[in-house]
């Protein structure tokens, strides 16, 4: 082989090397994000799989697909009567009509199960599962279904083009002293949630501020922001955003572009926090998850 060709198969594996070896594009980085949610979302116990909410007082409780039940559960998934729940306290009794009717960590129920409220189980049956969550004091069995409606019928969400200039750099200013922020809920209610710090950046030439949310040795800081696209093109409850926990007075770089909606866009048997007055901010950021319109 001559020199020349020798030289010449060498430069195109050198590009060919290069290009497999390249760091993607802002652009392709931010969608690659994207389709990695919608998987997420998809999954087996993603938000579009949620089929129900239930919030259970202290008591009895029964559930099947016959309407006589005190919770109903979709047409043909299991038995009309399929068994019943007991709220005691924080205490949950898991009581089912047949044994081996659900499976619970890999293995077939027999008899009743009791647990603590803040150590749930999840209970599988088919298509369905369930397991429970505690907001405010109250008890919620939270159902799941692989032929869920929304999952059925979902067909992506919409967003605003990648724009570099909704990635900006800000640095996390720590409070004085310990704080936290009450953060409201869809369901009316209040949670103190602590803060580390408050982001400060400049966007669209002025300067802006956002509280995080999150403990000082999170990996990740959580953002719920709100902006004046919630009026018309965005999610009315605000949108959600997780960065890089900087550390004290470190800086870290906030890509709007990843702004998603809340699961409450998707489903209405989720319990979403909405943005404090902190976070809601005097502009437009057209960039992100835009409002999402189901199918159904």
């Amino acid at each position: 082989m001559s020199i020349v060709r020798s030289g010449f198969l060498a430069a195109v594996a050198a590009l060919f090397f290069a290009a497999c070896t390249a760091e993607p594009t802002h652009e392709e980085e931010v969608n690659a994000w994207h389709a990695d949610r919608i998987e997420r979302l998809s999954a087996e116990r993603g938000w579009l799989k949620l089929a129900g909410l239930f919030w259970l007082n202290d008591g009895t409780h029964t559930f099947g697909t016959d309407t006589g039940n005190d919770i109903v559960l979709p047409e043909n998934s299991i038995l009309p009567f399929a068994g019943s729940v007991t709220v005691e306290g924080n205490m949950i009794t898991l009581s089912p009509a047949e044994d081996g009717l659900f499976m619970v960590s890999g293995e077939a129920l027999h008899g009743s199960l009791t647990f603590p409220s803040e150590n749930p189980v999840e209970a599988e049956h088919g298509r369905l599962a369930f397991t429970f969550i505690e907001r405010g004091g109250t008890i919620g069995l939270r159902l799941y279904d692989q032929e869920s409606y929304v999952y059925t019928g979902f067909t992506g969400i919409e967003r605003f083009d990648v724009q570099p200039q909704y990635k900006v750099e800000a640095r996390l200013i720590p409070h004085e002293a310990p704080a936290s922020l009450p953060i409201l809920n869809v369901l009316g209610q209040v949670t103190d949630t602590n803060s580390p710090g408050v982001l400060h950046f400049e966007l669209k030439g002025e300067s802006h501020t956002l509280w995080a949310l999150g403990e000082e040795n999170d990996e990740q800081l959580f953002l719920t922001v709100a902006d004046e696209t919630n009026r018309d093109d965005t999610f009315g409850g605000g949108r959600f955003l997780y960065v890089p926990n900087p550390g004290p007075n470190g800086t870290v770089m906030v890509d709007f572009n990843k702004l998603y909606n809340p699961p409450c866009a998707l489903s209405e048997y989720t319990t979403c926090p909405l943005p404090p007055p902190e976070n809601r901010l005097p502009l437009r950021i057209e960039a992100g998850e835009k409002r999402y319109h189901a199918s159904f």
